[in-house]
C-alpha cells in the first residue's frame, strides 16, 4: 500500500516586515552576470543621517540594476554632491526634513559652486546632479511612499537652456586631415603587428626582423601566452633589458604582440568618424558586431548597441559600409580581431565580448577602452600627427599639410552630423536616419551652429525667390531674364527706404499730389534738394552709414542686398563722398567713434 502523501500548505504568508535600517543597508553591490560583485558603493561613508542612508542607498540598489558602469558612477557622484550639501545646510537632519524647500536650497547651493578656476558649473552638469536625486526620490515615491515623511516636488526644467550654446564643430578639412592621420598610424600599426605574427609563426627571421628582434619576441611571447609581461616579469626572467630598450622599449614591443593604448586611438576616431557613433556606445562595441548584407556582397553592416536607443521599443544602431574600400570600417574591425585575440582570454568573463581590449599598465588587467583613456589617448595621437606632418612640411614646402587642431571625441558626432546636414542640402531627416534619433528635435541639437544656420537661411532664401517667382510670373523664364528684371529693379531703387524720385515737384511721395513738393525733400540720396555740408561732423555720420550698409552686406541675403540697397551705398561711397576733403577723414573717424549706435537695416 503507497504510503499517504503530506499534505501541501497552500496558504498564502504573511508578508515580511520590514528591519529597521542597519549598517548593511549602506552597502550597494551591483553584480555582473555571473554573479561576481563588479562595483560596490558605501552610502554610510557619506556621512548623511541614518533614515535618509536608507532611503537613497535603497533607491540606489534598485533602480540602478539595469544601468550601466558609467550611469551608476554618475549617481554615486550626484549622492556625493547631495551630501556636501547637507553637510552645509542645518536644515537637513533627517528624512523628515527632505521637502521641497530642501530641493530649492539644494538647487541655490548648485548654482553657487565654482570650479578650480572659479568658473561656475556648466548648465548640464547642474542638471545631471539634480536629474540623478530626482530619479531615486521618484523611485522611493512609487515603491515605498511611507518612507517620506512629507512631499517632495521638483521644479520642472529649472535648466532648461542648458544647450543654448552649441558645441564646437570641425571643418571638413579638419575631419580628413585626422582621418589621414589616423590611416597612417593604422598602417604603421598593422605593419608591426603583421611583422610579429610572420615572427611568431616561422622558424627564420622575416623580411625586417633582425636577428635579435626575432628571438626577442618569440622569447616575450612564450612569457606570458603572447601578451607583454610586465618590466618586474621581464627581469625576473633575466631578460637583456638593453636590447629591449634598443627596439624602442616595452611600448612599442608590445605593438608586435597585440593592441596597444597608442595603436588603438586611431581604430577608436577612424571608427567614430565613419559610424557617427557616440562616444561611450563605442567603446562597447562587440566583437560579433559585423553582419552580411543581405542583398550587396561587397558590403557589411556593423550593427551596435546604444542604451539610450529607445524607450519603450529598442532601436539598433546599423550602418553598412562597402568592404573593397581600403580603410572602410569592416576592415578596421577586422583588423582590431586580430590585434586583440591574444588578450580574450585574459579578460574576465564579462568583457570577452567586446572589441576594443587593452591591458591596464597599472592593474595589469584586461578590459575594454573607457573614456578616460581616450581623452587622454587623443592629446598624444594629437602630438605624434602634428610631429609627423611638421617632418613632411620640412621634406616638401611645396606640398604643406596642415596640422591638427585640438579636439575631443565628443566633437566628433556632432561635425560628422553637421558634414551630412551640409551635404544633403539642408534634409535635417536624413541627418536623423544616420544618428538614429527618435526626434527630429534631438537632432537639430548636433547640427545646430554657425554653417548649419547660413545654411538654412541660404534655403530659405531660395524658396523665397521661388515663391515670388511664382507669384510675378518668373518661374519659367531663363536665367537671363531674371537677371534684367532684378537689374531694372535695382536701377529703380535709389533711395535708401523707399523713394525713387528725381523730382520733388512730381506727386509721387505719400499723401501728395503734382506740384507739390515732397514733404522729405533733402532726405533721399538722390534727391536734387539735398544739401551736405562739408565738415567732420556730417563726414562722420557718413562713414557711420557707410559702416552699417557694408556690415548689413554680409549679413543679408546677396540679391536682396543689391536690389534694396546696393544703389544707395554706391551713391554715398562713388558720389558723396569723393568731395570730402582728406583732411576731414581723421577728425571724422575720431568723432564717429563716440557717436550713437545706428540701427540695422534690417
Amino acid at each position: 500500500m503507497a504510503a499517504k502523501r503530506a499534505k501541501i500548505d497552500r496558504r498564502l504568508g504573511a508578508a515580511p516586515v520590514a528591519a529597521k535600517p542597519g549598517a548593511l543597508d549602506g552597502i550597494v553591490e551591483f553584480r555582473d552576470g555571473w554573479g561576481e560583485v563588479a562595483r560596490r558603493y558605501d552610502v554610510t561613508a557619506l556621512n548623511l543621517p541614518a533614515d535618509i542612508v536608507h532611503v537613497l542607498a535603497d533607491a540606489f540598489r534598485h533602480h540602478h540594476v539595469p544601468s550601466t558602469p558609467d550611469t551608476r558612477r554618475a549617481c554615486w557622484q550626484a549622492l556625493q554632491s547631495f551630501a556636501r550639501f547637507a553637510s552645509e545646510d542645518i536644515g537637513i537632519q533627517s528624512v523628515h526634513d527632505l521637502s521641497t524647500a530642501a530641493i530649492g536650497r539644494y538647487i541655490a547651493w548648485l548654482d553657487r559652486q565654482t570650479n578650480h578656476a572659479g568658473e561656475s558649473r556648466s548648465l548640464s552638469g547642474r542638471a545631471n546632479l539634480l536629474s540623478y536625486l530626482r530619479q531615486l526620490i521618484e523611485w522611493t515615491k512609487r515603491h515605498h511612499p511611507s518612507r517620506l515623511p512629507q512631499r517632495i516636488d521638483f521644479p520642472f526644467r529649472v535648466y532648461s537652456n542648458r544647450n543654448a550654446q552649441p558645441r564646437r564643430r570641425l571643418p571638413e578639412e579638419q575631419l580628413k586631415a585626422i582621418l589621414r592621420a589616423c590611416y597612417e598610424d593604422i598602417d604603421a600599426a598593422w605593419e608591426r603587428f603583421e611583422l610579429g605574427r610572420q615572427i611568431l609563426r616561422s622558424d627564420t627571421e622575416p623580411a625586417g626582423a633582425t636577428a635579435e628582434l626575432y628571438r626577442l619576441i618569440r622569447d616575450l611571447a612564450e612569457v606570458d601566452n603572447g601578451v607583454m609581461p610586465t618590466r618586474l616579469t621581464l627581469v625576473a626572467h633575466r631578460f637583456n633589458m638593453s636590447a629591449i630598450t634598443r627596439h624602442g622599449g616595452l611600448r612599442t614591443l608590445a605593438g608586435y604582440l597585440h593592441l596597444t593604448n597608442e595603436t588603438v586611438l586611431p581604430f577608436y576616431i577612424a571608427l567614430a568618424i565613419q559610424t557617427a557613433a557616440n562616444p561611450q556606445p563605442l567603446t562597447q562595441f562587440r566583437r560579433d558586431c559585423q553582419r552580411p548584407h543581405p542583398l550587396d556582397e561587397h558590403r557589411v553592416i556593423i550593427d551596435w548597441d546604444k542604451a539610450r536607443a529607445g524607450d519603450k521599443l529598442k532601436r539598433a544602431q546599423r550602418r553598412s559600409f562597402d568592404q573593397r574600400r581600403r580603410y572602410a570600417a569592416p576592415n578596421l574591425i577586422d583588423k582590431l580581431l586580430a590585434m586583440t585575440a591574444p588578450l580574450v582570454a585574459q579578460a574576465m568573463l564579462r568583457d570577452r565580448e567586446r572589441l576594443f581590449l587593452l591591458r591596464s599598465e597599472k592593474t595589469l588587467t584586461v578590459a575594454p577602452i573607457t573614456l578616460s583613456t581616450v581623452t587622454h589617448g587623443v592629446r598624444g595621437f594629437i602630438a605624434r600627427a602634428n610631429e609627423r606632418i611638421a617632418i613632411w612640411n620640412r621634406a616638401a614646402p611645396e606640398r604643406p599639410r596642415a596640422l591638427l587642431l585640438d579636439f575631443a571625441a565628443v566633437l566628433l558626432r556632432g561635425s560628422v552630423a553637421t558634414e551630412h546636414y551640409q551635404a544633403s542640402g539642408g534634409d535635417i531627416v536624413h541627418v536623423q536616419q544616420i544618428l538614429n534619433h527618435a526626434s527630429v528635435l534631438t537632432t537639430e541639437a548636433y547640427v545646430k551652429g554657425l554653417r548649419t544656420e547660413q545654411l538654412r537661411r541660404d534655403v530659405v532664401a531660395r524658396l523665397q525667390r521661388l515663391m515670388v517667382g511664382w507669384i510675378v510670373g518668373m518661374a519659367n523664364t531663363s536665367a537671363s531674364r531674371t537677371s534684367n528684371v532684378v537689374s531694372e529693379l535695382a536701377d529703380r531703387a535709389t533711395a535708401p527706404f523707399g523713394h525713387d524720385c528725381l523730382n520733388p515737384m512730381s506727386g509721387t511721395a505719400p499723401g501728395t499730389q503734382a506740384g507739390q513738393a515732397c514733404p522729405y525733400l533733402g532726405g533721399c540720396l538722390r534727391c536734387p534738394g539735398l544739401v551736405i555740408p562739408l565738415d567732420a561732423p556730417h563726414l562722420a555720420r557718413i562713414l557711420q552709414a557707410k559702416e552699417v550698409f557694408e556690415r548689413s552686406r554680409e549679413q543679408l541675403d546677396p540679391q536682396r542686398w543689391e536690389l534694396l540697397y546696393a544703389p544707395s551705398y554706391r551713391i554715398l561711397v562713388q558720389d558723396i563722398l569723393p568731395d570730402f576733403p582728406d583732411a576731414l577723414q581723421a577728425p571724422a573717424v575720431a568723432l564717429a567713434a563716440n557717436l550713437p549706435h545706428l540701427p540695422a537695416l534690417e
